[in-house]
């Protein structure tokens, strides 16, 4: 399948590992051209960069700051210096709070999760926006988790800000159809990503794999190729849409 992204120009917030670097090989391998942005871990992007670029695609770090309006148009200035616009932006980035009961909780640690999860990814999807309406075509993907349906104790903050985001989504998909461009949220479960084989002891995940009806857990490819695929050409009509990418879980 052409999946239509050659020369295309791909923005993904947070990926320079797990779910947002799978993407942005995947992109690359469409022979779109992608950037990855990152906070403070420059050397982690640049190396993410160089590694696609040494496989013969094309790829950039960009430091983009969720919530910093100065570093969002940075960020934007130079996309727009060097590319000329915008095709796709892949909103993976976000910043996960403290771990805390409803009544333990801090309400600075609920505002800071908001406003750079939810505040700061409207920033960047506005920023956006404009080069892509200017080029008559876009995709907008929010990467979420399957968390925000199943709930877990203590993560208000984290699990209210990335159900914000659906809900962004789905006015985007209904506001911006006219203009070419689609919006769509991908709900991944569990994944094996650098986070969790280190976080998780390796019998834990083979005991929680065998809950799935695939008898696996999902890799960031798995979540990559899916993303790929809303972000592209080949995607003439799904918008506004939540997708789980389970294993039928």
């Amino acid at each position: 399948m052409d999946y239509g992204l050659a020369g295309r120009t791909v923005l993904i917030t947070g990926g320079s590992r797990g779910i947002g670097k799978a993407a942005a090989v995947r992109f690359a391998a469409e022979s779109a051209y992608v950037y990855v942005t990152y906070s403070s871990n420059r050397e982690l992007a640049n190396r993410t960069a160089e590694d696609i670029r040494r496989s013969g695609g094309s790829c950039e770090a960009l430091r983009l700051v969720l919530g910093d309006e100065r570093s969002v148009r940075d960020a934007f200035d130079r996309i727009e210096r060097e590319r000329g616009g915008l095709d796709v932006l892949v909103n993976n980035a976000v910043r996960w709070g403290e771990e805390a009961p409803i009544d333990e909780g801090s309400g600075e640690a609920w505002s800071d999760v908001l406003d750079r999860t939810v505040t700061g990814t409207y920033k960047v999807t506005r920023a956006a926006v404009p080069l892509m309406k200017r080029g008559g075509w876009g995709r907008i993907v929010f990467v979420s988790s399957s968390l925000v349906r199943d709930g877990k104790p203590g993560h208000t903050a984290n699990l209210a800000s990335k159900a914000a985001l659906h809900g962004f989504s789905r006015a985007l998909a209904s506001e911006l159809a006219a203009d070419g461009i689609y919006s769509n949220v991908v709900i991944p479960e569990l994944t094996l990503s650098e986070w969790v084989t280190h976080a998780f002891p390796p019998a834990v995940l083979e005991e929680y794999a065998r809950s799935f009806p695939t008898g696996r857990l999902g890799t960031p490819d798995d979540v990559a190729n899916l993303i790929a695929y809303l972000g592209s050409a080949a995607n003439s009509f799904v918008n506004g849409e939540e997708i789980r990418v389970t294993g039928g879980k």
